[in-house]
C-alpha cells in the first residue's frame, strides 16, 4: 500500500495525476477526493433489465458550495469526484468512503471501488446513499472519498480507457449494460 511518500512520488513522476491537486489531500496512507458538482438521481418507474440495457431515466442535479442538495434517508444518487484522475499501469487504485461521513449514514461507494490502471483524465463515479435517519446536505467540493493506492505486482498491459465501457464518460453517467452474461460455448 502506498504511504504519503509513495503517493507524492507517484504524483511527481506522473504515474498518478490528480487535477486539481493540493498537497493537503495526501494522508498517511491515502488521498482525499472531493465531491463534484453533477449528481444524477434515478427516477422511479422503470424495470431495470441488464440483458436489454434498460436503465432508469435520471434527473440531473447541479450543486455548488452555496447551493447544496439534501439527500434524504434511503435516497440513492450517482455523483463524481471533483478531481480528474489518471492512473498508471503499475498502480492499483481503490476508492473508499470516509469514516466521518459513514458516522452520519452517508456512503459514497456501494460496490464499485476499483479504478483500473489506464483510467485517464476522468472523474470517478461515486455511489451516494443515505443510510442514516437524517437528511444530509451535499456540497460541491466537500471531502467525499479516500483513495488507497497499491503497487501492482506486474504492470497491467491492458489500459481501461482503451477498451473499458465507461471510457468516454468524462463525468457521472448512467450504467451501461454490456457483456453482462458469461459467454456461451
Amino acid at each position: 500500500m502506498y504511504s504519503e511518500i509513495d503517493i507524492l512520488k507517484a504524483i511527481n513522476n506522473k504515474s498518478l495525476v490528480v487535477e486539481p491537486f493540493y498537497p493537503e489531500m495526501i494522508k498517511p496512507a491515502g488521498l482525499t477526493l472531493h465531491l463534484g458538482p453533477n449528481l444524477l438521481k434515478p427516477k422511479a418507474g422503470a424495470t431495470i433489465d441488464v440483458k436489454n440495457n434498460v436503465v432508469p431515466d435520471y434527473e440531473e442535479i447541479i450543486i455548488t458550495r452555496d447551493k447544496p442538495y439534501e439527500i434524504k434517508p434511503g435516497e440513492f444518487l450517482l455523483g463524481h469526484t471533483l478531481q480528474k484522475v489518471s492512473v498508471g499501469q503499475g498502480i492499483g487504485f481503490f476508492i473508499e468512503g470516509r469514516s466521518t461521513l459513514a458516522r452520519i449514514g452517508l456512503t459514497v461507494v456501494q460496490t464499485a471501488m476499483l479504478v483500473y490502471p489506464g483510467h485517464r483524465e476522468r472523474t470517478i463515479t461515486l455511489e451516494l446513499a443515505n443510510h442514516g435517519p437524517n437528511p444530509i446536505n451535499l456540497y460541491e467540493g466537500m471531502k467525499a472519498a479516500r483513495a488507497a493506492l497499491i503497487q501492482l505486482k506486474t504492470p497491467s498491459k491492458k489500459q481501461y480507457d482503451t477498451e473499458g465501457k465507461y471510457k468516454d464518460q468524462k463525468f457521472v453517467g448512467p450504467p451501461i449494460f454490456k457483456n453482462e452474461f458469461i459467454r456461451d460455448k
